[in-house]
């Protein structure tokens, strides 16, 4: 079950996604304001995210180590099958965490996408057209 923040955090860039897909290609500086309003949650998300994958990996070590200690022989054997169920939880959110980082840099590379076209619209004196 997801805790209750992942599903909010996911609600607010959902609204922003919806708000972005109002907004014509060429207002440019207002589709930079949504997908700096959607960043923010797709920051938070992803730090989040990070946290809950470094701590099921601390949880794994410490549980492989315990394991290795309590073992009478083939240690390390033991203390990987002790391990096994937390090794795929530790895939499962190293895939969100890096999904979610994924969508923080790509937001973030669309929006200097689109300050560079703005400056470009100033510099020419196309911004009267659009914005």
């Amino acid at each position: 079950m997801k805790p209750d923040w992942v599903e909010s955090h996911i609600n607010q860039i959902k609204k922003y996604q919806i708000i972005l897909n109002d907004v014509p290609e060429e207002c440019r500086p207002e589709r930079i304001e949504t997908l700096s309003k959607m960043l923010v949650y797709i920051g938070r998300l992803a730090a989040e995210l990070s946290e809950e994958y470094k701590r099921v990996y601390a949880t794994r070590k410490r549980v492989y180590a315990e394991a290795y200690i309590d073992a009478p022989n083939s240690k390390a054997a033991r203390a990987e099958l002790a391990v096994t169920k937390l090794r795929q939880e530790e895939s499962v959110a190293y895939g969100n965490m890096k999904r979610w980082s994924n969508a923080f840099e790509s937001t973030k590379e669309e929006i200097n996408a689109l300050k560079y076209k703005v400056k470009i619209d100033i510099e020419d004196g196309s911004s009267r057209r659009g914005a």
